[in-house]
């Protein structure tokens, strides 16, 4: 006991302990940003969601549903599109002003036609994933995304359902 006392000396304790704590709240804060991000889990969840609010209300409101930012289709920084089978945005959670383009051709940032593609799965296999690259909205730079597709009929029409998740 008297050899610790040699080393731990109050005034020590006294600047050591207010750093550890100040390191431990600082490494606790680190994990924050991850909880502002959406995962692939959650994306799946608000693509349930909205395929709910979309049997319910078809898609004639969509493009209203999806554009309230605070609203229940809107998590943190996923949001839901809504493509007809033309390529054309019926709906888009992030950006309304897409809504009414045909974004069939549209290509990320290393050509890669993702639309297409995911118009294709849909097609295809009713429900699948396409990975490229897109400007994430909460840092603005260019950050991998992979968009959840699922295919939906409303109204006899199919259309192209997806919420992304930025990595």
């Amino acid at each position: 006991m008297s050899r610790l006392r040699g080393r731990f000396h109050l005034p020590t304790l006294l600047t050591v302990l207010p750093v550890l704590a100040l390191l431990a709240i600082i490494a606790l804060a680190a994990g924050v940003p991850a909880q502002t991000r959406g995962t692939e889990s959650d994306a799946k969840a608000l693509l349930d969601k909205t395929s709910g609010y979309l049997r319910q209300h078809g898609a004639e409101g969509a493009a209203d549903a999806f554009a309230q930012r605070d609203g229940a289709l809107i998590d943190r920084d996923l949001y839901p599109m809504l493509i007809d089978r033309d390529g054309v945005m019926v709906a888009h959670g992030w950006t309304p002003s897409l809504n009414g383009v045909n974004l069939k051709d549209l290509k990320d940032v290393d050509g890669k036609p993702f639309i297409q593609e995911a118009l294709d799965i849909v097609a295809e296999r009713d429900a699948g994933a396409v990975s490229y690259k897109w400007t994430d909205p909460l840092s603005g730079q260019i950050a991998p995304k992979t968009m959840i597709v699922r295919r939906i009929v409303l109204g006899g029409e199919p259309y192209l359902l997806s919420v992304g998740v930025y990595r």
